[in-house]
């Protein structure tokens, strides 16, 4: 079929090209949801992510167990898209991603650090 010859919609090969472009953007959809999703499974994206949220906020952070302490209470912490505070599971997404993968970081009151802890921000 020439190149400028339009396909008519009635034709076995326009609905094959259709769907085959409906299958890529799907897919494409899909992968992008499950890279972010994945991305925003690690402690320290959620973290960085809550830093950024929250600039005016004095917070130490632990990346390698996946605590903020916070110099307010994480009621009045910004949280990223989709993510919610409850006092099992800490700052979270479970429940709230289309692929199942999910994380989490706790948050506690900033006296609660360890002064002489290295923390890397």
């Amino acid at each position: 079929m020439p190149m400028n010859e339009a396909l008519h919609p009635d034709s076995s090969d326009y609905c094959y090209s259709w769907n085959e472009n409906l299958v890529k953007k799907t897919n494409t959809e899909i992968s992008k949801v499950f890279d972010e999703e994945v991305k925003m499974s690690s402690a320290s994206s959620i973290i960085k992510k809550i830093q950024e949220l929250n600039p005016g906020v004095v917070m130490e952070t632990d990346l390698d167990r996946g605590i903020i302490y916070a110099s307010v209470n994480v009621e009045e912490l910004n949280l990223p898209r989709w993510f919610y505070y409850n006092q099992k599971n800490g700052i979270t997404n479970k429940h709230n991603t289309q692929s199942g993968i999910y994380g989490s970081v706790h948050v506690y009151p900033i006296e609660y650090s360890d002064p002489y802890a290295v923390y890397y921000n």
